[in-house]
């Protein structure tokens, strides 16, 4: 019923169902001191079958509404016979059953957050459910591509096995699965991050223990593909051949259509890495076909990739570029047939490399306006999703949201019809003209931010840009392929007002540049928060390397000292782009001699060229009216409430979420005094007053949010990334990012101030997913953010002048550029770029209109009031004598 294979009809569910409430009814009418055998259990049952029933009707918010239904219905604890064990047993599966739900409609966020609960609802008696809820658990965050988390639940599950003596002689199954995971985690890590032999030999070895103790042949054929892979990649062609013959004959014997365009699609990349180019695209094309047929958009995609990439082996550009179009059109469908509440858990990674495809077929034929305007469609589409996701839970009311998820399917059903052959010319007009009131009544419905505000054209962001004076330079570090022997093709697009022009980047990958930022520091290296010496002494090297391959080939087409906007690629985004060494005529660690982009220009980042569109005003105005500051700061932690477990803090040194212990910051006091000092009208907040109450009241009002404190990030949704501030009696300090409300206006700027806060997961085309993206996914058009744990007396000095150059009227990239030359003018003995890098500015660079206060704005209007009392006083003396003289002579 979940999956409704076989279909189930429509009319015979709905029978069930009622049948399924008369029965509740029925034992909810009996009289239990009457009553001796234990029936809480089957009340609690007929709970869970009604909401199978209505997921296989669909009606997913009637099917939750059931589960909180059930779980009130046991919290309210009813005087019924139950057997032991019940209360608590049923609290688990109804956290898995909901979860389960939400993963088979794509929200893998919810899904995570229910089988967590399922994991910590679960017996520690009971080992064997413990180790399933583990690896059900590091299996979703494997579909969101959080890796490292889905490694740590699957080793988890690993050693819980081990120390309660759960062998593999007596839990063949268990391990089967265990081993079958983790071979296909480091399958697809490898394949999707940096290509790793050794990882796919392990890989391969799991993947043949695991065939050796698996005891069903579903799971043997699982665990075939899996090995048929690796070995295909490690070189072993004959074994990974006869391996996938295996799993097609197994396909066919069993009629199951999808297992077998699934192995054919393997079978053809096995024939491209053999370059057998006519045998794979003949198995591909009729792997497409399967798929067409069963209308399996994600395989169609799979497939118009791997055809895409075997034309690109082949250097035929135009025929690349036709299959990765379709298979774009294969990804419009299937995001256009998911429900409102789906679009933010989606895999846009790897849906973005079917874009990605057509961006390297463009620049092939040197075409770099279409390239660019490919590029930037990869970009920021989980961000505008977050943000149109955001309004549907605020804005519309179930009712509506059933509506629009009723129109997506309708218009699905439609485009389907569209796609058969032999229909009339009436037939097929009558559909466009259903095709196209649908997708009018879904935009009326939800006011789609692409309905709204389409992305803008290249030449509107040129538009966009020349009124900024700025350049943008947005780079495309291209992903290598693994066995092929494809060179990458990486390019930076450097647009002005009138000129455009793609900059080839030779030999350059992702890859490549990730080797040079691991070798910073110990900081980049491990992706650790540490504070140890090495971390803090930045070695130049790297930092002049990464210049020379991405700053330096840009460089004759920017003005001097025009300010630039960077959209980065890839592992760009760990290390800020004024930090690049322009010269480094000194040692390794000679920072005094060093010179950076910093020097050179202001920079701002941003996630896509289309983001980077400000028409509200040129560069040089302020905002017409002043902007008003809140700004909050927690020094203390110790009344620290346990985070969520799937919570983890933003520092690398803190463990499990029981352990949590976070220093102390006493650096906040001094930011959050200086601001005081610097602003009339600021609003601060400091420790006890620093309330989720207090916040969600200023937020509200506040053009300028400021914050200080630390942040926990959530490795699976950014909403559900959380700031520290104070608990009270209402709550229990933890500001998550879904909390805050929509505000009616944009919001212009926020400071994060924290340790780590525009760091996060590195999420294909969106950058890190950490607390400024959260911001940015509310509505901030700006955040100040830092990359990594700041010193507390560098982080002071650089907000305070900061805020005192926003003051002073200087675009937001001035201030901060400012601000950090100021420090290395005024701290000679801290040049590292630890001290004053970590700092990046995201989004528009506009210039706020900031009230001084009563002191400062003494200091600024002295002298302009000094020499209008002169004015006055000198005026009134004439005037006097004027007066005098007048008089004189009248006597």
């Amino acid at each position: 019923m979940w999956s409704s294979t076989p279909p189930v009809p429509r009319d015979t569910v709905r029978a069930y169902l009622s049948q399924v409430r008369a029965a509740r009814a029925c034992f909810r009418t009996l009289d239990p001191s009457r009553v001796e055998r234990p029936y809480l259990g089957n009340i609690m049952r007929t709970f869970q079958v009604e909401t199978a029933l209505l997921a296989a009707l669909r009606r997913f918010a009637d099917a939750f509404e059931t589960f909180e239904d059930a779980r009130s219905y046991l919290n309210a604890a009813p005087n019924i016979p139950s057997a032991e064990g019940t209360r608590t047993g049923w609290i688990r599966a109804l956290h898995q059953d909901q979860g389960f739900l939400h993963f088979r409609i794509g929200n893998l966020s919810a899904s995570i957050t229910h089988y967590s609960t399922a994991l910590r609802k679960t017996s520690e008696h009971e080992v064997g459910l413990r180790v399933t809820h583990l690896l059900d658990v590091g299996l979703l965050h494997q579909y969101t591509q959080d890796y490292q988390s889905a490694r740590r639940y699957y080793t988890r599950a690993r050693r819980l096995a081990r120390e309660h003596d759960r062998t593999s002689e007596e839990h063949p199954s268990e391990w089967a699965r265990l081993l079958y995971l983790q071979a296909n985690l480091l399958l697809e890590e490898t394949l999707n991050t940096e290509f790793d032999r050794a990882s796919l030999r392990r890989a391969r070895d799991l993947a043949r223990k695991g065939r050796s103790l698996a005891t069903s042949s579903d799971r043997r054929i699982d665990l075939a593909l899996a090995l048929s892979e690796s070995l295909g990649y490690l070189g072993s062609f004959d074994r990974a051949y006869a391996l996938n013959a295996e799993v097609r004959r197994y396909a066919q014997a069993r009629d199951d259509a999808q297992l077998r365009a699934f192995a054919l699609l393997k079978l053809g990349v096995l024939h491209m890495q053999t370059e057998r180019w006519t045998e794979a695209e003949s198995v591909l094309n009729t792997s497409l076909a399967i798929a067409e047929r069963m209308g399996n958009l994600d395989q169609q995609r799979r497939i118009r990739r791997g055809l895409g990439r075997l034309h690109e082996l082949q250097q035929n550009w135009a025929t690349a570029e036709a299959q990765y179009r379709a298979g774009v059109a294969v990804i419009k469908r299937y995001r256009e047939s998911l429900t409102a509440t789906q679009w933010a858990s989606t895999a846009f990674t790897q849906w973005r490399d079917v874009h990605r495809g057509l961006v390297r077929t463009l620049l092939a034929q040197n075409q770099p306006r279409a390239a660019l305007a490919a590029l930037d469609r990869t970009r920021a589409r989980y961000l505008r999703d977050l943000r149109t996701r955001n309004r549907v839970a605020t804005q519309l009311s179930p009712a509506t949201r059933a509506r629009f998820d009723s129109l997506g399917r309708a218009l699905t059903d439609v485009r389907n019809r569209l796609g058969t052959d032999s229909l009339s010319d009436a037939t097929e007009a009558a559909l466009r003209a259903r095709k196209a009131s649908l997708m009018a009544n879904r935009q009326r419905v939800l006011r789609l931010d692409s309905a709204r505000t389409p992305r803008p054209s290249v030449d509107e962001i040129a538009a966009s840009i020349a009124q900024q004076d700025r350049t943008l330079v947005s780079y495309f570090l291209d992903d290598p392929w693994p066995v092929y022997d494809r060179p990458p093709r990486s390019a930076a697009f450097v647009l002005t007002g009138d000129t455009l022009q793609a900059v080839a980047l030779p030999g350059l990958s992702q890859d490549s540049i990730r080797a040079h930022v691991n070798t910073i520091s110990s900081l980049f290296a491990d992706r650790q928060a540490s504070r140890s010496i090495s971390a803090m002494h930045f070695d130049l090297r790297p930092l002049r390397a990464l210049h020379d391959h991405l700053y330096a080939p840009v460089a004759a087409h920017l003005p001097d000292g025009q300010p630039l906007t960077v959209i980065p690629d890839g592992p760009m985004f760990h290390v800020p782009f004024s930090m690049l060494a322009t010269a480094a005529p000194g040692g390794r660690y000679d920072h005094e001699q060093a010179r950076f982009v910093l020097h050179e220009r202001p920079t701002a980042l941003d996630l896509s060229a289309s983001l980077a569109t400000d028409t509200s005003a040129t560069r040089g105005d302020a905002a017409s009216s002043s902007s008003d500051l809140a700004a909050f700061g927690v020094s203390s932690f110790d009344s620290l409430r346990p985070p969520p477990p799937s919570l983890p803090s933003s520092r690398a040194d803190t463990t499990a979420a029981s352990s949590l212990s976070l220093p102390p910051l006493p650096g906040v006091q001094s930011e959050i005094n200086a601001l005081d000092r610097l602003f009339d009208d600021a609003k601060t907040f400091l420790d006890e007053q620093a309330t989720e109450p207090a916040f969600a009241a200023a937020s509200q009002e506040a053009d300028v949010l400021h914050l200080a404190s630390h942040a926990l990030v959530s490795p699976s949704s950014s909403l559900r990334n959380a700031f520290l501030l104070h608990p009270d009696s209402s709550s229990d300090g933890l500001l998550f990012l879904h909390e805050l409300q929509t505000r009616d206006r944009a919001l212009p700027l926020a400071v994060l101030s924290g340790c780590n806060t525009a760091r996060g997961a590195l999420r294909g085309g969106e950058g890190m997913a950490g607390l400024q993206y959260a911001f940015r996914i509310m509505g901030a058009q700006s955040t100040v953010s830092n990359l990594w744990p700041t010193a507390d007396r560098s982080s002071v000095a650089l907000m305070e002048s900061f805020y005192e150059n926003l003051r002073a009227g200087q675009p937001k990239d001035q201030a901060l550029r400012r601000a950090k030359l100021t420090y290395l003018e005024n701290h000679p003995d801290n040049l590292s770029p630890f001290f004053w890098a970590s700092a990046v500015l995201y989004g528009s660079p506009r210039p706020l209109q900031m009230n001084a206060s009563d002191g400062s704005s003494l200091r600024t209007w002295g002298p302009v009031a000094l020499a209008l009392l002169v004015v006055l006083l000198g005026w009134s003396i004439v005037r006097f004598r004027s007066q005098l003289g007048l008089t004189a002579s009248q006597q």
